[in-house]
């Protein structure tokens, strides 16, 4: 499907990635629930040239990988989009809900 891109600010120095504090970041993230969407992120994220060691919340609903610089220009290149507030509120909403569901047990389940 597609990864996402959406835009944030930088909480602190981050200096191996010359980053400072208020610096525009981004979130990237697949707009795909489930681990197939983290296999996509995973994807996209090395052929972007990205370590797969700097994933955030791995396997998580609000699994992403922060992002800056010429990491946004190649995400950007292969296909991703900016996307707003709302919409990543809404996709995260989803996911959650949708891990929730797949750990609850089986409320049909007559075994004990």
């Amino acid at each position: 499907m597609t990864i996402l891109l959406h835009p944030t600010r930088a909480t602190h120095d981050i200096p191996p990635a010359g980053i400072r504090r208020g610096d525009r970041m981004y979130h990237a993230l697949s707009d795909i629930v489930g681990p197939e969407g983290g296999r996509e992120l995973r994807r996209e994220a090395l052929a972007c040239g990205l370590r797969l060691g700097w994933i955030q919340y791995e396997g998580a609903y609000r699994e992403h990988f922060d992002i800056h610089g010429r990491a946004v220009d190649r995400f950007l290149a292969r296909g991703a989009r900016m996307a707003t507030n709302r919409e990543i509120g809404e996709l995260l909403a989803t996911k959650r809900a949708t891990l929730a569901a797949q750990a609850a047990p089986d409320a049909d389940d007559d075994s004990t």
